[in-house]
């Protein structure tokens, strides 16, 4: 119960990034990711990524960095591997507006 109150923003993030899939990737997978203690794989992750990036606004995304221990340049990196479609644009409108 401790673990579900601590890491109320990563689940979120978890739900929301999986919204239009049938099988979910775990918040713990996502910060492995961006702590490059797993790679990125385009096949098995850019869905859930742009997921993340498309439903995930800008301060429950700073929560869930607060909690998971990421950087806002890891965020950054992994958001500028993916390619340029429609769900990159509220996070790159937020980054031009300094929201994020």
């Amino acid at each position: 119960m401790q673990n579900t109150i601590k890491n109320r923003a990563s689940l979120a993030c978890q739900v929301r990034m999986n919204i239009r899939f049938k099988n979910e990737m775990s918040y713990q997978t996502l910060a492995k990711i961006l702590r490059h203690e797993i790679p990125y794989c385009e096949e098995q992750h850019q869905r859930y990524l742009l997921g993340f990036f498309e439903e995930c606004y800008p301060s429950l995304m700073k929560k869930f960095m607060k909690e998971q221990s990421i950087s806002r340049a890891a965020i950054i990196n992994l958001f500028n591997l993916l390619p340029d479609l429609g769900e990159k644009f509220n996070f790159e409108r937020a980054l031009k507006n300094g929201e994020f």
